[in-house]
């Protein structure tokens, strides 16, 4: 029995081998951590857990709320007092101003004790003054207005008489018969005057007319009779008199003492 022998296959070439890829960081550290737990099986795993119980942990966190409200009332509490500190300084200082201004007063009533006399004077003397400024609130001073009379004369005229009359205290006119007309003064009428005189013409008269309507205290003259003899002119003039022409000796003033 004869065997063939086949031919042997030529070897392949080998393949060249590749460079080993260089690791990661992170799985070279795992490697690290794999080959050290392979080769201590005692080690402690890195496990980390709460196991405190809920009821401390919910304690813990009212302790810390109630630390923060008593703070907060503490600060409060300051606060209130230093407030209140203030107010007792600021009315302490006011009781003694006042305290100071009493006594200023008491100082001086008792001054004002040492003048008693004289404050009782001048009260005497403004009571007197009013009663005479309401008993002499009508009084006429003839002398100043027969003066005004005089002195409003021209020359050439010659007063020969005055003649008037007041109103009474219900506010009547004068004599009965004379014609009441219309004021043009605007002022109060409290009497009428009546006034003879004597001048060389009619011109002077009317010009003795026109000045007794500018005297203080007169208004609306009017020439009443008139008669001419020997060369000279007799005539009368009838004129109201105004409450300008009151004297007010106590009457109040004004604009000071």
């Amino acid at each position: 029995m004869t065997t063939r022998s086949h031919p042997a296959e030529p070897e392949k070439p080998a393949e060249p081998e590749k460079p080993a890829e260089p690791e990661r960081p992170a799985e070279a550290e795992k490697h690290a951590e794999v080959a050290s737990g392979a080769d201590n099986p005692l080690r402690i795993l890195p496990i980390a857990a709460n196991l405190l119980p809920a009821e401390i942990v919910e304690a813990r966190r009212d302790r810390e709320a109630r630390r923060l409200v008593v703070s907060a009332l503490v600060v409060l509490l300051v606060v209130i007092g230093g407030w209140y500190g203030e107010a007792r300084y600021q009315t302490s200082v006011q009781e003694n101003r006042l305290d100071r201004a009493q006594a200023t007063v008491g100082q001086l009533l008792h001054q004002q004790n040492a003048f008693a006399d004289v404050v009782n004077a001048q009260t005497e003397s403004r009571t007197i003054t009013s009663a005479l400024s309401a008993l002499f609130a009508n009084d006429m001073q003839w002398s100043t207005l027969l003066a005004a009379l005089q002195a409003a004369a021209p020359a050439g005229v010659q007063l020969s008489n005055i003649s008037g009359t007041l109103a009474s205290a219900t506010g009547g006119a004068a004599a009965a018969g004379d014609a009441k007309l219309p004021s043009t003064s605007g002022q109060r009428l409290i009497g009428k005057l009546a006034v003879a005189a004597s001048a060389p013409s009619e011109t002077v008269a009317a010009a003795y007319v026109d000045a007794l309507g500018k005297v203080p205290g007169l208004a609306d003259p009017m020439l009443g009779d008139a008669t001419r003899q020997d060369k000279v002119l007799r005539f009368t003039v009838r004129v109201d008199i105004t409450a300008a022409a009151l004297g007010g000796r106590y009457a109040a003033k004004t604009g000071g003492r």
